[in-house]
């Protein structure tokens, strides 16, 4: 083939010849393409003897220009359309028209998902039955090649010469396998589409029934071409994005004028309940008319309040046009009406009756209803539910939107707060009032108090002093009475002893009585005496060693006479180890002798037992008898001064009622 054009040249006697011409040199190899350029040779008799040229191999200069020639068709159609889904079609088309047999394309969306927005085959036919088998076997995100690997990767894959364990890793099964292989897939490249270093997604080109081998010069080219297409797409979806944030910029610029006309009328009630409320009903009617000013498709307002007395809705407060005519209406029947329903159920509620239904809805007893109207309860959280907040409008059955329901809601909620605090405000001036008037009472009775406890004062002072004059008195006349007391026994005791002229009978027990008499009135005089010291803090004690268990057998043979007599048994445990102590010998003797008299006093048959115990720390002197015994009730009060259980005059058991007082000062 290569001496063609130098055989033509010497044949036609041409003086020179530069062509082009594509050579194929090995099957399946690409052509070459070689620029050639013959000269004849001619002999002495001018008759062509032959040629003689040059042929320059001129393929990869040949293949920079179409690359260069591809590029710039591809950047026209790039740059033609900010659709990018047209742009990306456009260009597959161009790829299978220049590059290859298969072109697919694949767009990663919001959510990071792969999805193929486009597959392109020069035959319709491959093309549609490429489709179905896409859909029934789908790409894999996690595949470890093709597009999902070029996605994770950012990196192109290339495959000069597709091998059959490739395509039987990519087969999901064994039908899917020999499908692929009657493809005849021969080779591939799959790049990345990357702008601003974020993979937005593959370009797939395959070389299959032509049996073209790709090179990396091709793999240069595609890498070129998602580069191009990355910029395509990233400026139509910028300018998608910029489109969609005007038009969203656009319809919040509209929504925020709307609620800002919102706020104001929702600032403008939130004050108004704020304020101290003197007069709640002029309030509600000043918020009703804001509500009518703030909601553009309220015609009328109204606000009905529960009365807990008569279990029943009350209009309150009403604002806007057709007032009357809305009282007539099936809304304000008390039983089943709308605004019955809302307060019952606390649900908002929107009725809308269109043209033509209104006598499908509405009773013919009733008259023209409105048509549209809004109701939402006057309930919070601490109020509870307390009343309806009604708006309508007569002609439009849109005229509320949910920007507006929201504001009523709000506003019910508010009108509840301001209603529960006026209440509550109501309560607590109540409260004050009668707070005041309890403060005065109290005041009154706190100044009666602090004249009685100055009295009480005044009256104990005057006490302390009487009981010191008594105790001086009784301290006083003891004594007084002990000397002459003291002279009576004395002179009885010799009178009983004397020999010389000896008492008859009856004499003695003159004397005798007069003997022990005197010696009761002396023991009750000492007891007085006692009495006074110990209450006016004089009365002192003598410590000094001396044997207790000695002293308790002393004192029980004094005393023994007395149980004799009522034939009882005495009983003695003092025996210790060490009965030596340290104390007041005479006091102690005292409360012995107290304890163990009254202790005979009050038993009438039985025994008394006097018995010392050993602790660790300390000796414990009980007396013990089987007497009448105290009731529960009188304990507390035997220790008492002058209390006796038998207070009467006729007791049968005499006594001052001093003994056990002073044993207890004395313990």
């Amino acid at each position: 083939a290569a001496e063609l054009p130098m055989q033509y040249a010497a044949a036609k006697g041409i003086e020179a010849l530069d062509t082009e011409l594509d050579v194929v040199v090995q099957k399946d190899k690409p052509k070459l393409k070689l620029l050639g350029n013959a000269v004849p040779l001619f002999d002495e008799q001018g008759k062509s003897r032959g040629s003689i040229g040059a042929f320059l191999d001129i393929t990869e200069r040949k293949r920079i220009e179409e690359q260069e020639r591809f590029l710039a068709e591809a950047s026209v159609l790039l740059a033609t359309s900010l659709d990018y889904q047209a742009t990306l079609e456009n260009l597959a088309h161009l790829v299978i028209s220049q590059l290859a047999d298969w072109c697919t394309i694949h767009i990663v969306e919001s959510d990071q998902s792969l999805r193929q927005v486009i597959v392109v085959h020069a035959n319709p036919l491959k093309l549609k039955w490429a489709q179905k088998w896409q859909n029934r076997y789908p790409l894999e995100p996690n595949a470890p090649y093709g597009p999902a690997k070029v996605l994770r990767s950012g990196q192109s894959e290339f495959y000069p010469e597709i091998p059959d364990f490739l395509l039987v890793a990519a087969a999901h099964d064994a039908e899917h396998l020999q499908l692929l292989r009657q493809m005849s897939l021969k080779s591939a490249i799959c790049v990345p589409i990357k702008a601003r270093g974020r993979t937005l997604g593959t370009i797939t080109i395959v070389s299959a029934e032509s049996g073209c081998l790709f090179t990396q010069t091709d793999l240069a080219l595609a890498e070129d071409l998602g580069r191009r297409a990355a910029l395509a797409v990233d400026n139509a979806r910028l300018y998608r994005d910029a489109t969609d944030v005007g038009e969203n910029l656009r319809r919040a610029i509209i929504i925020l004028g709307e609620q800002q006309q919102q706020l104001r009328t929702l600032q403008r009630i939130t004050n108004l309940l704020s304020q101290r409320l003197t007069s709640l009903p002029g309030l509600l009617q000043v918020m009703v008319r804001a509500v009518c000013d703030g909601v553009s498709g309220a015609e009328f307002a109204v606000i009905l309040l529960h009365n807990p007395q008569t279990n029943q809705l009350e209009l309150t407060a009403t604002a806007g046009l057709g007032r009357k005519r809305l009282l007539l209406t099936e809304f304000f029947d008390t039983q089943s009406g709308l605004l019955a329903q809302v307060f019952l159920t606390g649900k908002s509620q929107l009725v809308q009756i269109r043209s033509g239904s209104v006598g499908e809805s509405t009773p013919t007893s009733f008259p023209t209803p409105p048509a549209a109207i809004y109701a939402v309860a006057i309930a919070s959280v601490p109020a509870g539910r307390l009343g309806v907040l009604a708006i309508g409008n007569w002609a439009h059955a849109d005229a509320f939107d949910v920007e507006d329901q929201n504001l009523l809601a709000a506003v019910g909620e508010q009108a509840a707060i301001a209603l529960n605090n006026a209440r509550m405000i109501n309560a607590l001036e109540e409260r004050e009032e009668r707070l005041a008037v309890q403060n005065e009472i109290l005041a009154r009775q706190n100044r009666e108090l602090e004249l009685t406890r100055q009295h009480i004062e005044r009256q104990n002072l005057q006490l302390i002093e009487a009981a010191r004059l008594k105790s001086q008195f009784l301290a006083t006349m003891s004594h007084e009475l002990r000397t002459p007391m003291n002279a009576v026994i004395g002179f009885a005791q010799v009178l009983l002893r004397q020999r010389s002229a000896p008492l008859g009978v009856q004499q003695v027990d003159m004397v005798q009585r007069i003997l022990n008499n005197g010696k009761n009135l002396l023991a009750l005089i000492n007891d007085i005496l006692d009495l006074s010291k110990i209450e006016a803090g004089r009365l002192k004690f003598k410590p000094e060693e001396f044997n207790l268990t000695a002293l308790i057998l002393a004192t029980v043979a004094e005393l023994r006479s007395l149980a004799d007599q009522k034939q009882l048994a005495l009983k003695v445990d003092a025996y210790i180890d060490n009965p030596i102590v340290v104390n007041d010998s005479v006091r102690l003797r005292q409360i012995l002798v107290n304890l163990l008299s009254n202790a005979i006093k009050f038993t009438e048959a039985g025994s008394v037992e006097v018995r010392v115990s050993e602790s660790p720390v300390q000796l414990i002197l009980s007396i013990k008898d089987n007497g009448i015994g105290i009731a529960e009730s009188d304990i507390e009060h035997i220790f008492e001064e002058f209390r006796q259980i038998d207070q009467t005059t006729t007791r049968k058991h005499g006594g001052t009622g001093l003994g056990l007082a002073i044993t207890k000062s004395l313990v």
